[in-house]
């Protein structure tokens, strides 16, 4: 039988064991990712192999990340793994960087996780400061980082709208947030402390519903516009996280001028005024008249 995109979607049984519905959504979650239209089979034949390595073997996978980049793909760390799923991961979203993103252009990657986002960037030319502040992820991200030799700055750091420490969680992989009951103390800072007076070209926020926090922390930096792209995750955790929907966000961001943008599949961002849970927005300052 010749495996197309209609029959492989739609022969899911209606219920499956755990380990087989599992399989069933990583390999359909490949075949409908669009880096991989054209080479689908050729997609799935090496997810399954970085799951028999790391399950029969115990073993990463070394995964290739935009043209020239690397990074180490750990089974069970989904951050790294969505690399070995689709180059890139995360496609419209890492394509509108390309089009923002020039040669030294300075990035903030915040809640780099194992570093994609950075990498990517690093990539494209810019100089990267990247924070995490798990301390097993931020391990991660320091040895991908040095497998592939780029200007990135790793600081293991959690971002917030003050100067200080918290509670942290450990041991969630990717879904690591501050917790007054976490078993680990972390650093915080403000992204104002960090960049003084320096414009940034670009800022990825990924801290599990806590992004408002990270927007607290650079009000001057946003007063003065100098923050020039800002992507945001704009899902239902900050429910949990700091009890509200997206829509303070949207408001503070306005306050300083800036519009929100979703980007479209091929990376161009377009405009929005939906701040309802959804993918990933950008936020840009808007245009001077």
């Amino acid at each position: 039988m010749t495996l197309t995109r209609r029959s492989a979607a739609s022969v899911l049984p209606l219920a499956l064991p755990g380990a087989v519905a599992t399989a069933w959504s990583v390999a359909k979650h490949v075949w409908e990712h669009p880096a991989n239209e054209g080479r689908r089979v050729r997609a799935l034949t090496r997810a399954a192999r970085f799951q028999l390595r790391g399950r029969v073997l115990g073993r990463p996978t070394l995964a290739q990340l935009g043209d020239r980049s690397r990074v180490w793909a750990y089974l069970h760390r989904t951050g790294a793994s969505r690399i070995i799923y689709g180059n890139p991961p995360d496609y419209a979203e890492m394509l509108a960087w390309r089009r923002i993103l020039r040669s030294g252009d300075l990035f903030l990657d915040v809640g780099a996780n194992v570093g994609s986002y950075a990498i990517w960037a690093a990539e494209a030319g810019a100089s990267v400061i990247a924070i995490e502040p798990a301390k097993e992820t931020f391990a991660l991200l320091v040895e991908n980082i040095n497998l592939n030799g780029y200007l990135i700055e790793p600081v293991q750091a959690a971002a917030g709208s003050y100067c200080g420490t918290a509670q942290f969680t450990s041991g969630r992989d990717c879904v690591n947030q501050f917790d007054p009951l976490g078993d680990a103390e972390t650093r915080v800072i403000t992204i104002d402390s960090l960049i003084g007076d320096r414009t940034v070209a670009g800022m990825k926020v990924d801290v599990e519903g806590f992004e408002i926090e990270v927007l607290r922390g650079c009000t001057r930096a946003l007063s003065e516009r100098r923050i020039r792209a800002i992507q945001l995750e704009w899902n239902a955790t900050s429910e949990s996280a700091v009890g509200t929907d997206r829509r303070p966000v949207a408001e503070l961001l306005a306050g300083y001028g800036y519009n929100l943008y979703r980007p479209g599949a091929g990376g161009a961002l377009i405009p929005t005024g939906d701040a309802s849970f959804g993918s990933d927005l950008f936020a840009r300052p808007a245009p001077e008249v």
